[in-house]
């Protein structure tokens, strides 16, 4: 399989560059006609052929499901918890998401931050990291390299409800990709499978059709912030930890992975990259994580646009068996 790059038809083009703010802002990537930043193109074909290792850790999900959360928790599960590297070492580091030089491709700055101010790129980065290797990356599932279904390495999927996805995505836009348009405006894109990795249903419905294969665990956001010790338990015997955790270890994790602390970790919350980038510092008061409540969706979607976010996850999840919380 090799990659397509289409440049965007002109109408939905001067839509998504009107919103971005940025001519030629995104590109058509195929298969699967997935919207990405147009420098995707120096990298997508190196994502492809990146070689996969039987003991990585891939945390994978649409944007703004709480995978920052759940790389924490699996990163730390996986180093026998060791909080005080997880303090010292930014997060971007010890887990590089995959595609960052694609996203960040005009700030010189982050790359720099994440690469430890090497000329490679991202993709590179994760290839040099020594095993075991634990990864992010946002891109769906026929985007991903080519080894991950012959290797089959270890792959946490975090999918999380449509509607406070998008309240989510639309404060990323604006943070990292400075976008001025609505709210309103940002849901037509997200609903019309034209934002950024979308579309949004095929992304999370490949990997939900793999979800029983032994080396997927797919969680759901939602499950995460009502039951959070359960899911702890159920990510530590998925990734083979060699001892059964205590009460206590399970109990000290939740609290490091309180929202709050969360917020406030400069070693998660990409703080060092917003310091390092001239791009976002005007930004700053946009979180990049923000108040991660289930049915924040409400204070921002009229009944309307409720109704046709309604209609949208009928129309593709419906008789999938993947249902969500609301609220």
């Amino acid at each position: 399989m090799s990659i397509e790059y289409r440049a965007v038809d002109p109408i939905l083009g001067n839509r998504l560059d009107a919103f971005f703010g940025k001519k030629d802002s995104l590109v058509e990537v195929n298969p699967g006609r997935v919207m990405m930043p147009s420098r995707f193109r120096d990298i997508g074909e190196d994502i492809l052929e990146l070689a996969i290792r039987p003991d990585d850790v891939w945390v994978l999900s649409y944007p703004r499901t709480g995978s920052t959360w759940a790389q924490e928790m699996i990163w730390l599960l996986g180093n026998k918890l060791d909080y005080e590297s997880a303090r010292t070492n930014v997060q971007q580091v010890r887990t590089p998401l995959l595609e960052l030089s694609a996203i960040f491709s005009e700030d010189q700055s982050v790359q720099d931050f994440v690469t430890e101010h090497k000329k490679v790129t991202s993709v590179t980065c994760v290839h040099n990291l020594p095993s075991p290797r634990y990864v992010k990356c946002h891109l769906p599932w026929q985007l991903l390299p080519k080894q991950m279904d012959t290797v089959r390495p270890k792959m946490v999927y975090i999918a999380r409800n449509p509607k406070d996805l998008a309240v989510s995505y639309y404060y990323y836009c604006q943070l990292i990709h400075q976008t001025d348009g609505s709210f309103e405006e940002f849901c037509d894109i997200f609903l019309d499978d034209c934002a950024p990795i979308g579309p949004m249903w095929a992304h999370m419905l490949s990997f939900w059709k793999r979800r029983n294969q032994p080396n997927v665990l797919f969680l759901k956001y939602e499950d995460m912030k009502r039951k959070l010790p359960q899911v702890v338990r159920e990510v530590a015997e998925f990734m083979d930890i060699e001892r059964e955790l205590s009460d206590a270890e399970v109990d000290r994790l939740c609290d490091h992975l309180q929202f709050d602390k969360m917020q406030k970790n400069p070693a998660v919350n990409m703080e060092p990259l917003m310091k390092n980038s001239a791009n976002i510092n005007d930004k700053a008061s946009v979180k990049f994580i923000r108040k991660g409540e289930i049915g924040d969706w409400k204070n921002y979607m009229s009944d309307e646009l409720s109704e046709r976010f309604d209609a949208w996850i009928g129309k593709h999840f419906d008789s999938t068996g993947l249902e969500f919380v609301y609220e």
